[in-house]
């Protein structure tokens, strides 16, 4: 059987293909990734309302301000920490480590939580910043070196759909469970959780499928010795140094965005506030909790239906410019017609665009990178770069409203020009990212092995056959192929007979009035569009 036919797919398979293209014998090593990143992500939004509660009752939003920027210090401490660690063990046991390491600090927050200390709502705060960061970026490093590069494309859509309903999920039972049950059960329950993902990992990596692991060579992968440790890994790989900056820009883009919105939520508050009972307080939080609900919502069925999709349509290079395109055209809306209406209306279809296509591609830029550059320079673009976005959209909004005096129209406009160096930016990631793919395996379009054998059928006799399993053949470590079939004119099929593009297989209830013979012509194509075609007779058997 050729390693690119998706050969007999179990129940779970068959679900999973309605979301993406998937090989025999993948769908456990899915499942197992997906309940791993599930779990991991309800952890973190069970502790992360949390970590609000705990700042603000205490202290209040300018320490929460000043807690933010902390962040950013500790991260720039602990990248070289990580890389040291990452020299002693790497790979899933690393990943198992930090976890039971961030599972023992809730275990000891549930210990001092009594003792109602003033220094733990900042503590806390600043600590579920660097768990949230830390854990997500190391997990998407673990399955960028799991996959193969073509294997990680099809599969991290769905992989994502999980951690995207774990968020929903831990977010959901803090709201249920809070006022019931207060806090401390929720830092155990995390804790409890945390420790279940972090025991699938060495099942999900034994579960990955030969044909659809890794190729790279894994050797190097402790030999980072600088004590700058990712900071080095990134300065020194142009293509890293594109990413870092790539992911800077977006987060400057999409919090001035935010910015924006808020400044005008804000406007429309206090303009109700006048003329009704709402407070602004209600009305403020009714808001968001609406539109993190659409935005939520809006972002899992876009993972669930187009994510897959557009990564067979234009691949991850032309993923990489959705989100850039889709924010020069928010930001000029909001520029030309900045009414709260418009602005409401851009930011979800951004914000969603960005929670599900946007994220996953981020994702899948480190399939055909080293080891090391999955790791330690991953981390420290995921940590550092991303926080130190939050850096500088801080400057430029302080800018902007001390020192310029800027509206929303001109805040916009800004924007757009950010937008602008953004698509640009994609461009050149995206040409060094076909690059590295082809440097490590350049697509090899599939090949027919051998004419197809034809088919007998009787007229009012159920008819069901597939193709033959070693028919067609494609070289390519982790591609799969899916089939298309018409009749040899080009026209379509008759309307009796049927056929699953995915397993080649045909169904049908031939009539009387069917042709004596038909041919069908038979197409397998790749994940990357690559072609062959082979023709299928069907005949009247008397």
């Amino acid at each position: 059987m050729s390693a690119a036919y998706p050969g007999k797919l179990n129940r779970v398979e068959r679900l999973l293909r309605m979301l993406t293209v998937v090989r025999a014998g993948e769908g456990r090593c899915v499942l197992l990734f997906s309940a791993h990143v599930f779990l991991m992500m309800a952890a973190y939004y069970l502790i992360k309302a949390l970590r609000e509660s705990f700042l603000l009752s205490q202290s209040g939003a300018e320490i929460r301000s000043y807690a933010v920027a902390v962040n950013g210090l500790i991260l720039m401490l602990l990248i070289p920490l990580y890389s040291a660690l990452r020299r002693v063990v790497d790979n899933a046991p690393l990943v198992v480590t930090v976890m039971v390491f961030f599972a023992g600090n809730l275990l000891l927050f549930l210990l001092a939580y009594p003792l109602h200390a003033p220094w733990f709502g900042t503590a806390f705060f600043v600590w579920v910043g660097v768990f949230g960061l830390v854990v997500s970026a190391q997990f998407w490093a673990l399955a960028a070196s799991a996959f193969n590069t073509k294997s990680g494309q099809r599969l991290f859509p769905v992989i994502m759909l999980g951690a995207s309903l774990g968020a929903l999920t831990g977010a959901e039972v803090t709201d249920l469970l809070i006022d019931r049950f207060g806090a401390a059960p929720l830092l155990a329950l995390g804790g409890v959780v945390l420790a279940a993902s972090a025991a699938i990992v060495f099942p999900a990596m034994r579960a990955i499928p030969p044909a659809s692991a890794s190729t790279l060579d894994s050797t190097g992968v402790r030999h980072t010795t600088s004590i700058a440790g990712g900071f080095r890994v990134v300065f020194s790989d142009r293509y890293l140094m594109l990413i870092a900056l790539f992911v800077v820009l977006l987060n400057c883009i999409v919090s001035t965005g935010d910015f924006l919105m808020a400044s005008l939520v804000r406007q429309r508050a206090d303009l109700l506030g006048a003329a009704t009972t709402l407070t602004r307080e209600a009305y403020i939080g009714s808001f968001y909790a609406r539109f993190h609900f659409w935005v939520t919502l809006i972002g899992v069925l876009l993972q669930m239906f187009v994510v897959s999709r557009v990564y067979r349509t234009i691949g991850v290079r032309g993923a990489l410019l959705v989100l850039p395109f889709i924010a020069l055209f928010v930001y000029g809306g909001v520029a030309f017609v900045p009414i709260f209406s418009v602005v409401w209306l851009a930011k979800m279809f951004e914000a969603s665009t960005n929670f599900s296509l946007m994220t996953t591609t981020q994702q899948a830029l480190y399939l055909p990178t080293s080891p090391v550059a999955k790791y330690d320079g991953k981390m420290t673009i995921d940590t550092f770069f991303w926080r130190f976005g939050d850096v500088v959209q801080a400057g430029l909004v302080y800018l902007g409203l001390r020192v310029y005096g800027f509206t929303t129209t001109q805040f916009a406009t800004f924007n757009m020009l950010l937008a602008a160096a953004w698509i640009l930016l994609a461009l050149a990631i995206g040409r060094r990212y076909v690059s590295l793919v082809r440097s490590e395996v350049a697509n090899t379009a599939p090949v027919r092995v051998h004419e197809l054998a034809n088919i007998p059928w009787r007229a009012g006799e159920a008819l069901a056959c597939e193709l033959d399993a070693d028919a067609f053949y494609d070289a390519d470590p982790g591609d799969v192929l899916r089939f298309a079939a018409r009749q040899h004119d080009g026209s379509p099929l008759p309307e009796w007979l049927t056929f699953d593009e995915h397993c080649g297989a045909f169904s049908g209830l031939p009539p009387e009035h069917a042709p004596e013979r038909l041919v069908i012509e038979i197409t397998a194509i790749d994940f990357d569009g690559a072609r062959a075609s082979a023709n299928l007779v069907f005949f009247r058997s008397n």
